[in-house]
Order: C-alpha cells, then structure tokens, then sequence
C-alpha cells in the first residue's frame, strides 16, 4: 500500500503554545550529576565562578588591576562539611535569589567570562544534604544567603507520584534569608556544602586530590620552581594573560604543577623541562586565534601521569578544558602525546567549550585550529624517534668505547683479526655519531673513540696472519657488489680497517 503524503504549505503552520511546554524535573538531575564525568568536576566549576567574580571585582576597581584575587577552600572533616570562598565582587541583595535560583540564563552569556550557561554554582546539588550560598557585595549592610535542601530535592525527583515541574520543586527546596553584615566594605561570595557524600576515596573531602586537580585545570598561577617568564610575557603581549588566581586548599597554596625539575616518584630519577617553545595560532581570518608553548626534554619515554603535566592541553581564559588527552587524536601515533608537555591558550571566543567543558564545540574554527596543531605533534614525534636513535647510538659507542679499553688493558696479544674487528666496530660507531642530536655529547663521544682507534693501534698484535688478506677482500668486493658507489665505500673501508 502506497501513503500519500500532501505537500506542508507555510500558510498552515502554527507556533505552540507556552503554555503546552512543559520543562520536567528531570532537567535538574541533568545539569547536576548527569552533566559531569566526575564528581571532583565542581571544584573546577566553583573556582571558574570564583575567577569571574575576581575580574568583576577587578574591573569595579575592588582590587588592583594587576593583583590575583584570593580563593580558598577549607575542609571540615569531623562535620563532612566544606567551604568554597572568594574575595570577587559579589552578588547584590536585590540580585541574589534571581542569580542564584535561576537555572541557564547568566547574565554571563556574551561577555568575556569563562562561565556563561549558568548551570555550574548547581553542580554540588548531586554531592551533599545541603548546599548553601552567602554572598555580599561591596557597600551593602546585607549578606544574603540562598540554602538548596538537597536531601528534598533528591526525594522529589525519585518520586514517581509528584507531578510538580521544575519550579515547583525549586520553591519546595530553597529557602532565601538576608543577615546584617559586620563589614560593609566587604565583597565575597560562599559555597558552603554540608554533610558530604563518599564518592571513591572520599574525593570531595580530600584535600590532597583536590589540590592536585584544581593545580592542573584552574587559572592558578605556575610553581615558582619553574621559569614561566617568557610563557606570561607571551601570553600578555597577545592578550591572553589575566592574573592568576591565588587559591588555598587547606591552607597550603595551590601551583601548576610544571617545574624545571620534578622528582618522579617511586624513583631516584627527576624529569627536567630543558627549554620552552612559544607559539601562535591564526584564526579564519588571519588573527592571533590562540598562542601556547611547548616544555622541551629529552624525550627518553612517555610522562608519568602521576606527575600532572603529561599532554598538549587547551585552556580558555586560563582553565582547562578537558584533560591530558585532548588533542590525543591529532597526533598520528596516539602514544607520542603521552612524551608532550604545553598548552594551548584558546582566544578565539567562536571556538567554544561545550557544556561539560570536556571538549569544545565541533565547527570550522576549532577544525581551523586542529589542523594547525597537526605540525606541532608532527614535530613532537619527530623528536620523540630522533632522541630514541641518538640514544640508542650513544649506547652503542659507549659499548664499543669500553670493550676496545678493556682489551687494550689487556696483556693477552692482539692478532690482526681481533684488530681488524674492533677497529671495524670503531667505524661503525663514528658513523652513527652524526645522528646524536646533542652537540657536546656527539663532540664527548667522537673524542672518545678517536682515543680508543689510536690506543688500539698502538697495541702490537701478534704475527698470525690475517683472516683474509686486502686484495683478496677487494677482489670479493668488487666482484659481488654490484652498486659502484656502494662498492667504492665499502673498499675504503677495508683500506682503513688494514692500515
């Protein structure tokens, strides 16, 4: 049987109605704990907040232009409580409910802020009994606080029976209270979480974890250990620098964790930055789109990830987007980015995080950028191949180096085959100094084996003959090898060898 299908015509269209919308609760579990991979993830969302209400609070002149507004995070382990401050400009009293209740819609949207969808302050919704927010602007006597009953929350939405939509479950579960303030000039704002829940490890109350975390994703600033100059003047001539965050964890202060040097742990060995490389991205249209650097090693094997700074990363007004692995795929051998250590500063706003902020948005200005970073990894593969043979060609020499002493010490005579061997392998390892990349390490080497020739023809060798004569070995060659070119090398070897 045929259906006929009648053509639609525009004539006959009709809008819906507001009122048959209807946005389910379920929207909240979404945004909460069906929204992020891990639960750590609120940190990162809490500290991006933090950071935006620091640039607020910068740009009202609250703070120096050049000064890092501070953030802490204080964890109560006997009451399975946190505390989530900072120092930003804070949300007025007439502003807070309508802020801090809303679900998407931030004001954010459009400007430079790094948060914009208005979803994150609501990610510890999922994590804790109660989740409570206090905040004051500068110049008020009002300290406003907007507590979430979580516990409630959670109840209506596995409740089957309760037909109420989302803001009717909103209105169940805040409650809204305004305090006199003791400060008036005092500016902050507060995520208090109580009665944590256990999440692997305990994660949301381990200070350790969360310290390590935030030091690898969040706008705080490089350790002191490392020679970060050249990255911030790079970053500031093209407008990608803002000052860091000063965060506190438990009272100890949180870094990046690159350094010039870092113990590996487990071992006696330290993996050292050597040098940086600074670059720049362009945009569709030609402009600065994003600009990075690149922390050169030796390239000896993959990073250990327990050291925090494995992979090219991508950051967006200083915090990270995604992990390690990110631009993982650019590479034409995945495990090359596994030897990579940089960033890489996004200022192109229409290249865009998506909402878990985990990737970005896929259109042809993040392509735009992919395909520029294609000869980055290139690159970085090539180095990692390179050092690998000009390892393995040091070694060799070394070998080589050791066994001619070891038989010159010797008083056992020296017959001019044994000779002829060494002096072969000799050759052989000169040959391949050419592809160590170290310049004083080739230079320490070819001195080395130039002494180990000479003393092995110093060596008297006994009067046996040797295995094949000269013009026998070159009648050989000549009658076998067929490549002219091939042939000539091969006999001026056999010329030295017999010398």
């Amino acid at each position: 049987m045929t259906v006929k299908v009648a053509p639609i015509s525009k004539s006959n269209l009709q809008k819906v109605e507001a009122d048959v919308i209807r946005v389910s609760k379920d929207v909240i579990e979404l945004i909460t704990s069906g929204m992020y991979l891990s639960p750590v993830t609120i940190f990162r969302e809490y500290l991006q907040n933090s950071a935006d209400a620091i640039d607020s609070a910068r740009a009202q002149g609250l703070i120096g232009k050049d000064d890092s507004g501070r953030a802490s995070i204080v964890i109560d382990h006997a009451s399975r409580s946190l505390m989530i401050r900072d120092e930003g400009a804070g949300i007025p009293s007439s502003q807070a409910v309508q802020v801090l209740v809303a679900i998407g819609g931030s004001p954010k949207r459009g400007s430079t802020a790094r948060g914009f969808r208005g979803v994150g302050r609501l990610s510890g919704l999922a994590y804790c009994r109660e989740l409570e927010f206090r905040t004051k602007a500068a110049g008020e006597a009002v300290v406003s606080t907007v507590t979430w009953d979580c516990r409630l929350l959670r109840g209506r939405l596995a409740d089957g029976t309760f037909s109420g939509d989302v803001r009717r479950i909103i209105s169940e579960a805040v409650s809204v209270q305004y305090t006199s303030a003791e400060n008036v000039g005092e500016h902050f704002f507060e995520v208090h979480m109580r009665d944590v829940a256990r999440h692997r490890n305990d994660m949301l109350l381990n200070e350790q974890l969360i310290s390590r975390y935030l030091g690898q994703v969040g706008p705080v600033s490089f350790d002191p250990a490392f020679s970060s100059s050249p990255i911030n003047e790079h970053l500031k001539k093209h407008g990608a620098y803002v000052p860091p965050v000063s965060l506190i964890v438990q009272a100890e202060p949180v870094y990046r964790p690159y350094r010039d040097k870092i113990p590996v742990p487990g071992t006696p060995f330290a993996f050292s930055i050597d040098a940086v490389e600074l670059l720049e991205f362009a945009d569709v249209d030609g402009h600065v789109g994003a600009v990075g650097w690149l922390g050169h090693h030796e390239y000896v094997r993959s990073i250990p990830t327990a050291l925090g700074i494995r992979g090219l990363r991508a950051r967006v007004g200083d915090v990270q987007i995604g992990e390690g692995n990110l631009f993982e795929d650019v590479f034409r051998e995945t495990r090359f980015n596994g030897w990579t250590v940089g960033e890489i500063h996004v200022l192109d706003r229409r290249i865009v995080p998506n909402a878990r902020r985990d990737n970005f948005e896929v259109n042809h200005h993040s392509y735009n950028l992919l395909a520029q970073i294609g000869p980055i990894t290139a690159k970085i593969a090539h180095l990692c191949r390179s050092s690998s043979v000009s390892r393995n060609n040091a070694q060799i020499a070394r070998k080589v180096i050791t066994e001619v002493d070891h038989r010159v010490a010797d008083e056992r005579a020296l017959d001019p085959a044994e000779a002829s061997r060494y002096k072969s392998a000799i050759l052989r390892a000169q040959a391949k100094l050419k592809n160590i990349s170290d310049e004083s390490l080739r230079k320490d080497l070819t001195a080395e084996l130039d002494r180990a020739l000479n003393a092995l023809s110093e060596r008297k060798t006994s009067n046996s003959a040797s295995v094949v004569g000269l013009a026998e070995a070159l009648a050989l060659v000549s009658k076998t090898v067929t490549n002219r070119d091939q042939a000539q090398q091969l006999a001026t070897l056999l010329r030295q060898l017999s010398e």
